[in-house]
This record gives C-alpha cells, sequence and structure tokens, in this order.
C-alpha cells in the first residue's frame, strides 16, 4: 500500500471510529436534547482539533519516510559515481601508459598521440563534473553529461 493510501485510510477510520464512538457517548449520557446539541458541538470542534494533529503526526512521517528513501537513492547516485569514476580513471591512467609507450616510437603517428593525450584529459575532465553534481535529478545530470553536445547545436 503506498504511503499517501495509508494516510487517507488511517483518517478514514479515525473519523468513522471518532464519529461513531462519540455519538454513542453523547447519546448515552446527555438526557436533554439542548444538552446533546451542546455536545455535539464541542465534539465537533475537538474532532477538528485531534484530526489535525493525526494528520500532522502521519503526513509528518510519511514526509520523514521520503525523505530517507530520497537521501538512499542519492547516497546509491554517489556511489555509484564514486565506483564509476574509480574504474574511469584506472583506465585513462592505463591509456596514459600506453601513450607514453607510444610517444617513444618515433614511427608512431604523433597527432594520434597528441589525440589520445586530448581525450584522456577530456574525459578526466567530464568525471570530474559528473561528481560535482549537486542536486541529483535526470535533468542537471542531462546537462552536466550532454552539455557539450547542446553547445554544437
Amino acid at each position: 500500500m503506498r504511503l499517501y493510501q495509508k494516510v487517507t485510510l488511517s483518517y478514514l477510520l479515525f473519523g468513522i471510529l471518532w464519529i461513531l464512538i462519540t455519538d454513542i457517548v453523547a447519546y448515552v449520557s446527555t438526557p436533554h436534547l439542548h444538552a446533546f446539541a451542546l455536545v455535539g458541538l464541542i465534539k465537533g470542534w475537538f474532532y477538528v482539533l485531534v484530526s489535525a494533529v493525526v494528520i500532522f503526526i502521519l503526513t509528518r512521517s510519511a514526509f520523514r519516510q521520503h525523505e530517507l528513501a530520497n537521501q538512499e537513492k542519492l547516497e546509491i547516485f554517489r556511489s555509484t559515481i564514486s565506483g564509476a569514476h574509480h574504474v574511469l580513471l584506472n583506465y585513462l591512467n592505463q591509456m596514459q601508459l600506453v601513450t607514453l609507450e607510444a610517444e617513444k616510437h618515433k614511427d608512431f603517428d604523433q597527432n594520434i598521440v597528441e589525440l589520445s593525450k586530448s581525450l584522456s584529459e577530456q574525459a578526466a575532465f567530464e568525471l570530474s563534473r559528473i561528481g560535482e553534481i549537486q542536486h541529483v535529478s535526470p535533468d542537471s545530470i542531462n546537462q552536466v553529461v550532454y552539455q557539450d553536445l547542446r553547445k554544437k547545436h
């Protein structure tokens, strides 16, 4: 059952039980119609007060659960980015070793060596930008990841 359904169902049950029980108590305990009407008015106001407290407690609990779930998602995102960052930086370091070896061979095309260095630097820079995302949402991630593509169009 979803959180909003639980809150709604809890409030519905509380309201039904409140009306049923307090009407029975008011009917049994007040012999006069005038007193019964006054008790009905007082219990109505008391119901509003108590139901406001119940709604506050239920929604605060739901909000806390929602916040905890969001925090967990954020931690998963950060761990995933950290893991990907680690793997890709290791790969880039290995590529730098390959580039250094290629530089040693004079017959190796130096334009390709420079291209390799440039691509490695660009990849490292883009990785660092992803790791600096503050507000995690699909839009903010897409803005960072595809920033260069939007500039070209």
